[in-house]
């Protein structure tokens, strides 16, 4: 398709008012239907997220500053009554930070992380994800200065300017531990981490409900208006985000009160429709390989295709980029059955070429109902080529699933315990070589072994 700048055309020129809305009161309500429809799916991140910020850091008064620009630290690897959210890693410690650079650049100071896996993963305020990692920054870097695109200041001798798109940034970071007796390390690496942010003042921003956003469409709006507000939009999603004026979404004075009964009724249609289609779309995150795996398709890296990044973020918040976290899922065996060790069925993996990491990778098992770790024997959650001391070069090769402890719990055989209820796989690349990228590697087959040890 070309495409073509009309700026650069001879006396073209264009408005910046709302567009007119039908005077019929049936036709008033299908357009807001409409937009209100394609508000959800474009907007879903950054409400989830602007709503997530509002959980961990409004202040109780509104004339009290925000607790933004600080770190909040993990300081256990997840268990079994790990509830902050579902599917957690236990290779790595989370810390997590809002940042705020309304008033100017964030200096962010880093400790030697050595060879140790390591990343700060920043998400923007569409869910669109960058890293300082062991990957990107290879020669580490000790300070950074965190700007908005569109800053034009200088900075000393050894700092790197890190640019971003929006002035609201979610800092996720992740730390690889070696297990329990690691924890010390890792917490000393936690607080090394600092950031230097201009001083707090009082913000007169909307404060929304986390849950109220995903079950009430003025709620939604109008965390989609204070976000848009605040953070803005890219230049080449203008003319998509120009549709939702007529509703009063993207001036930052939304009010519900503000719009018509037909408008509303819309408003609600188009809500309620939306986040049905999304529920229904769970299921296109991956692609199924013929192993039975499911590889998570598109993470934090979106583009314009708008539905697919609404789908991702309605199943959860903060997917990193494939490059630096590769998985799969699996909730069947190697003939579609649900993964079950109810009446004394086992599981083998065998890995013919074992995963392609270039940091480490892991094997981790989930109660499918929940989304919650298995509370599993020795806290046993996880195998892979990182665990309990492993230096993540090599791992084992055959793995067996069971709820009974298995005769054989080696390096190159390791045992994964399972409970007798369904639940699922997820295996973790973390810095995954060119196979993994590629497809030349998927997964092997979970193979279900009925009566017996493996």
């Amino acid at each position: 398709m070309r495409t073509y700048d009309a700026n650069s055309a001879d006396q073209l020129t264009a408005i910046d008012t709302a567009d007119i809305v039908p005077s019929d009161a049936v036709d008033r309500q299908e357009w807001a239907r409409s937009s209100v429809l394609q508000a959800v799916i474009y907007g879903l991140p950054s409400v989830y997220q602007y709503a997530a910020m509002c959980s961990a850091c409004a202040p109780p008064g509104s004339d009290d500053p925000w607790a933004l620009d600080t770190l909040v630290h993990e300081r256990t690897i997840a268990g079994a009554d790990f509830e902050a959210f579902r599917v957690p890693n236990v290779d790595t410690l989370y810390s997590n930070a809002w940042l705020n650079l309304s008033d100017g650049p964030i200096a962010i100071v880093l400790p030697d992380f050595g060879s140790r896996y390591y990343t700060l993963n920043f998400l923007d305020a569409y869910s669109n994800a960058s890293n300082v990692s062991r990957r990107t920054h290879p020669e580490q870097p000790r300070e950074l200065l965190l700007a908005c695109a569109d800053w034009t200041g200088t900075v000393a001798d050894g700092v790197e300017v890190f640019r971003v798109a929006t002035p609201i940034m979610w800092l996720l970071m992740r730390i690889q531990t070696f297990g329990v007796v690691d924890l010390p390390t890792v917490h000393g690496l936690q607080d090394a981490v600092t950031i230097d942010a201009p001083a707090p003042s009082a913000r007169a921003w909307p404060v929304v409900d986390p849950r109220e956003v995903e079950t009430s469409a003025s709620a939604f709006l109008s965390a989609l208006d204070a976000s848009l507000a605040l953070n803005g939009v890219p230049f080449t999603d203008i003319s998509h985000v120009h549709q939702f004026r007529h509703l009063g979404v993207g001036t930052g004075t939304f009010s519900v009160n503000d719009l018509d009964e037909a408008t509303r009724e819309g408003m609600e249609q188009g809500f309620d429709t939306a986040m049905t289609m999304l529920s229904r779309s769970r299921s296109l995150l991956g692609r199924r390989t013929e192993s039975g795996w499911t590889r998570v398709l598109g993470k934090g890296a979106h583009g314009h295709n708008f539905f697919a990044r609404a789908v991702m973020n309605y199943v959860g918040l903060g997917a990193n980029v494939v490059e630096e976290n590769c998985s799969y899922n699996t909730y069947v065996d190697h003939e579609g059955r649900p993964l079950s060790c109810e009446g004394g069925d086992d599981y083998r993996i065998e890995f013919f070429a074992l995963p392609p990491a270039q940091a480490f990778w892991s094997i981790t098992l989930y109660d499918a109902q929940t989304g919650w770790l298995y509370d599993a024997p020795g806290k046993k959650h996880s195998v892979g080529s990182a665990v309990n001391g492993g230096d993540g070069a090599s791992g084992p090769s055959t793995i067996t699933v069971s709820a009974s402890p298995s005769t054989t719990d080696s390096p190159d055989h390791a045992w994964l315990p399972a409970p007798q209820h369904p639940f699922f796989l997820v295996l973790r690349i973390y810095q995954p070589a060119e196979d993994a990228l590629s497809e030349n590697w998927t997964p092997p087959r979970v193979v279900r072994s009925n009566g017996g040890l493996l």
